[in-house]
């Protein structure tokens, strides 16, 4: 299997690289940019190969046909169990545009270092052994009850140390008397008496992760929760007769890296083929890129044949059957010739590693998802050597088999890279683990399990006990810490790269001519004032530019002028000289390619002249009197009132009657005294003013009437009469007067002194009886 595997991945980058020799196009970076590319790394995480620092990918891509072949060597740190992981990736990438790459790498040669085996569940599992309490061999463990009866079916139990080493895949063989002189079969349900349990066979569970009767843990998957320490159980004549568990975990303890490695020096070759793309969204000679790159990574070893969990026991890898799928975002920013920063946010999608029990696959472990964030600074200091730094983090993320003792893992990177050319270099870094399991690992959070040891011999009958396991803020019994967060690595990649474009001498473009619509502007006449051969009052010049680039550059154009502006852009524009005064103003074309306005420019003079022949113009202002609307009682003042357009001047005459205020000004007041009523008095205005032409009209007049003396109506006249004729005189007499509400009656009366007293006695009695009003007649005696 892994020689089918060499023999496809050589004829894969063969066919790549002859493919890279024909696709070969030009390179639009420029040859003064300092910052070179080169593949990542990769390992404890990431997956290496595409363009970037270390292990954080940047915003480059290989350009159009340009490849890179690199082998670097890895060492970093994981936990649980205090692993030192040494890795020699190898991966050739391919630039298929200058916005996409592809790539391939492989993990040739892999060694592991266990530190601490005890804290592992894999180190617990039947085909395993490890020095425990000074004895070599299986070690206790927290596993699933045998069998799928009796009284301790599908709960966890304290499989003590001792058990008999079994082969993968484990089904069948001896799970141990447990400590039972009589056998541990009649307590799980198994017969004959007197004989033990065996393992298996798996059963489905109830998350992704199958069931191991006898082997792995009560929450699912083949591996066992792990013991760090036991006690003697006392029986009642004081003697011990047994041990419990004192620390232990009911879930398993696992490396995400290699889950099943149970070898405390452990070394596999070709463990996996991953391959992906890496796509760059915006420009290629952009300052910010981002985009995304996409992966696949197929594990060469799986758990279908012993050999191949052989080979995930000595650390190759997860053995996912499937392979895992990533997708990772990333993004850059050149913040200065000599610095770039670089982001990263990924998500690594995981299959499940599957087992062969019986011709029958059941899932081993259920895999937690990976999302990791990391940034990366790198500083090109010049074209060969390039400092970088990185902070990377880790997270086990999504629904999985719970890991007693999981570790997000945190790194750093600081190292430099070295380029001999372009197209080859080196590079190397030191690697630390921040936050390795050490003595400040454990929080105060409680961890509590318990767990069900079997019966006891000498009990009498099968009493089981329950022991339960709490700590917090302490490092367990027996746990030991991890000791060494230091990792380092080195790189070497080689490769083509398409030739950058060197300094372009950018040549200048030249105005070549300026045309205006008109040379000489005539400013109007001021304002009251024509000229007979008339002014135009045009102030605005098209002009129309025409320049070349001898390089077909875009041109943008760049006008001066000495007075008035410009509106508009391009060739074509107006220069408006509005308000300009009499003189010569000039005006200046350039254009810019990209440098500036470098080239030939081009002036063109304009006079702004003035109007000759410029007069003052006549007009004729309108004017009109009004006077009083009705007529004016005698001896009352009038009001005539002058309206006319134009700054004029007034002067009044009046027919009769003397102007008694106002004279100069549009409104004067006349006195009537003197006047005759019934007579009329015309008031006359004249007016003068500058600018009024010789045939204007200059007066107008305004007449308003002297109320006349009110004349005597005669109504009637009678001798001596009775009292009744009288009465009707009087009634005859009110009805004319009723009918002018504003009139006033006048009787006399002639004759002696007693006919006259007679007389008014007889009216003042007529008027009374008829209740007419007493005030509108007044009665006088005549001579």
């Amino acid at each position: 299997m892994k020689l089918a595997y060499k023999v496809c991945l050589t004829a894969l980058l063969t066919f790549l690289l002859v493919f890279a020799v024909a696709a070969q196009s030009g390179n639009g970076l420029s040859a003064d940019d300092t910052r070179n590319t080169a593949p990542t790394v990769g390992t404890g995480g990431p997956w290496g190969g595409p363009t970037g620092l270390f292990t954080v990918y940047d915003g480059k891509t290989l350009r159009k046909g340009e490849f890179t072949f690199s082998f670097a060597y890895s060492n970093y740190d994981r936990d649980p169990g205090d692993a030192d992981i040494t890795s020699i990736p190898l991966s050739f990438q391919y630039g298929v545009t200058n916005r996409l790459e592809i790539y391939v790498g492989t993990e040739a040669w892999r060694g592991i270092h266990i530190n601490s085996p005890m804290n592992l569940s894999s180190f617990y599992l039947p085909n395993s052994s490890l020095v425990w309490n000074g004895v070599y061999g299986t070690g206790p463990a927290i596993v699933l009850a045998p069998g799928t009866t009796g009284p301790f079916s599908n709960r966890a139990v304290f499989r003590p140390q001792g058990m008999p080493n079994c082969i993968f895949p484990y089904t069948g063989c001896s799970a141990g008397n447990y400590g039972l002189l009589t056998g541990s079969a009649t307590p799980f349900g198994f017969t004959p008496a007197g004989s033990n349990a065996t393992l298996g066979p798996p059963q489905p569970g109830t998350g992704r992760a199958a069931m191991f009767p006898g082997v792995g843990s009560v929450v699912g998957g083949i591996l066992p929760g792990i013991v760090l320490a036991t006690a003697p159980i006392i029986g009642t004549n004081g003697r011990p007769f047994g041990t419990a568990p004192t620390v232990f975990t009911v879930a398993p303890s696992y490396l995400e890296d290699a889950p099943f490695d149970n070898r405390l020096w452990g070394q596999s070759a070709w463990n996996s083929l991953d391959m992906g793309v890496k796509w760059r969204f915006n420009k290629s000679t952009a300052a910010v890129g981002y985009g995304v790159t996409a992966n696949y990574k197929w594990y060469t070893d799986n758990a279908n044949t012993p050999g191949g969990f052989n080979m995930m026991n000595r650390g190759s890898g997860p053995g996912a059957n499937r392979g895992d799928i990533g997708v990772t975002f990333f993004v850059d920013g050149r913040l200065a010739s000599w610095v770039n920063v670089s982001g990263n946010v990924g998500y690594i999608y995981t299959m499940n590693p599957r087992g062969n029990f019986g011709g029958t696959s059941y899932t081993m472990l259920d895999r937690a998802d990976q999302f990791m964030a990391a940034v990366g600074v790198d500083f090109p200091i010049n074209k060969h050597f390039q400092p970088i730094l990185e902070f990377r983090t880790l997270h086990y993320v999504g629904g999985h088999t719970p890991n007693a003792l999981q570790n997000n893992p945190s790194d750093g990177l600081g190292g430099f890279r070295y380029f001999f050319k372009r197209w080859i270099g080196v590079g190397a870094w030191y690697r630390h683990f921040f936050n390795q399991q050490d003595s400040g690992a454990f929080g105060n959070n409680a961890t509590t399990s318990s767990v069900v040891v079997s019966c006891q011999p000498n009990a009498g009958a099968c009493v089981p006990i329950t022991v339960t396991n709490s700590f917090a803020g302490v490092v367990p019994t027996n746990f030991r810490t991890s000791t060494d967060p230091h990792g380092f690595g080195f790189q070497f990649f080689a490769g083509m790269r398409t030739p950058r474009q060197g300094a372009v001498v950018n040549k200048p473009a030249n105005v070549d001519s300026v045309t205006l619509s008109q040379s000489t502007i005539t400013i109007p006449c001021p304002p009251g004032t024509v000229s007979d051969a008339g002014c135009s009052d045009n102030s605005s010049i098209s002009v129309s530019t025409h320049a070349t680039d001898p390089e077909n550059d875009v041109l943008t154009y760049n006008y001066t002028v000495s007075g008035g502006r410009v509106v508009g852009s391009g060739a074509n524009v107006t220069w408006d000289l509005s308000g300009a005064r009499p003189g010569t103003y000039t005006f200046t074309a350039g254009v810019d390619d990209g440098c500036g306005v470098c080239g030939a420019t081009k002036t063109q003079t304009v006079t702004v002249a003035e109007c000759t022949g410029c007069h003052v113009q006549c007009s004729c202002p309108t004017i009109s009197v009004a006077g009083p609307s009705g007529v004016t009682q005698p001896g009352q003042s009038m009001t005539f009132t002058a309206t006319s357009s134009g700054d004029v001047t007034y002067n009044w005459t009046v027919s009769a009657g003397t102007i008694s205020s106002g004279q100069g000004t549009s409104s004067i007041t006349v006195d009537t005294s003197g006047v005759s009523a019934g007579s009329n008095v015309t008031a006359t205005v004249s007016i003068s003013g500058a600018n009024m032409c010789a045939d204007c009209p200059k007066t107008a007049s305004e007449t308003a009437g002297i109320q006349a003396k009110p004349q005597a109506n005669l109504v009637d006249t009678y001798g001596k009469l009775s009292n009744d004729d009288v009465k009707a005189r009087i009634d005859g007499y009110y009805t004319q007067l009723n009918n002018d509400p504003t009139a006033h009656g006048y009787i006399i009366i002639y004759g002696t002194p007693a006919q006259i007293k007679a007389a008014r006695a007889q009216i003042d009695k007529a008027i009374a009886f008829r209740k007419y009003d007493p005030s509108r007649v007044t009665i006088v005696e005549g001579p």
